[in-house]
């Protein structure tokens, strides 16, 4: 009995080892497969400004096209040196598809500083102006001089914006200019209103903003004839000044 014992426990050995080597040949087998594998087709996805064939020009697949002769770290190293790419993700699937994933970097108002434009983004990231895939109807940030950029004012309008953004939707869509003084003051100019609003400083920003929605509705309601006021300034607490033109 022990012998015979002993045999069987031989075979299941047997058996397992087979088994094992037979696994392992077809796991190295499966990894030579999948690196000879040939990429085909390149999917592009995330991309509303940029045109899939600037990304595809940047991603350079190797001659081979081969899976071991592609290095996604680098492809989206590559990628992330365009100033409109704020992220870039490369993966190989299963398929024969090399898949990028875009994530664009925002323009949110048209920057015009020492006789140049320049698109900026949420971050207060210039950006070149260029044409892009859809067309871009944004605010322009003027009066910042011709001197070197001031990235401390520049953030403060884009700081005013994005409060204006999350506090009254439709006032910020109105927005058309932005026209910053060398103080740091700002004055507001919407399609809705011909007449400029004096917005100074960021400080107190959103009682500013309040009280510009509050003056323009009230305009509104009265049919107030702006185009007779010279300006109107927000920059006083709990007041809105008007001044007339002057005949």
């Amino acid at each position: 009995m022990d012998v015979l014992a002993l045999l069987k426990k031989q075979s299941a050995l047997r058996y397992m080892l087979l088994f094992i080597a037979g696994a392992a040949i077809i796991w190295v087998l499966a990894l030579r497969w999948q690196h000879n594998r040939i990429v085909n087709r390149v999917s592009v996805v995330g991309t509303s400004l940029l045109r899939q064939q600037e990304i595809l020009d940047m991603v350079k697949l190797p001659g081979t096209r081969a899976i071991r002769d592609i290095k996604t770290n680098e492809i989206e190293e590559r990628l992330k040196k365009h100033p409109f790419i704020k992220s870039a993700s490369v993966f190989l699937g299963a398929s024969d598809a090399l898949t990028v994933t875009i994530e664009e970097r925002k323009p949110i108002a048209l920057a015009v500083s020492k006789g140049r434009q320049y698109y900026v983004d949420a971050e207060g990231r210039l950006l070149p102006y260029r044409l892009t895939e859809v067309v871009l109807d944004l605010p322009v940030i003027s009066g910042l001089g011709r001197n070197s950029l001031d990235s401390m004012r520049l953030a403060a309008v884009i700081g005013t914006m994005l409060t204006l953004q999350q506090q009254n939707k439709h006032l910020y869509q109105t927005l058309s200019e932005i026209d910053i003084q060398s103080t740091g003051d700002m004055t507001l100019h919407f399609t809705e209103s011909p007449v400029p609003i004096r917005f100074g400083s960021e400080d107190g920003k959103e009682q500013k903003i309040e009280r510009i929605a509050t003056f323009l509705h009230h305009a509104g309601q009265t049919h107030t004839k702006l185009k007779q006021l010279a300006y109107v300034d927000v920059r006083w607490e709990n007041q809105v000044v008007v001044r007339l033109v002057e005949e």
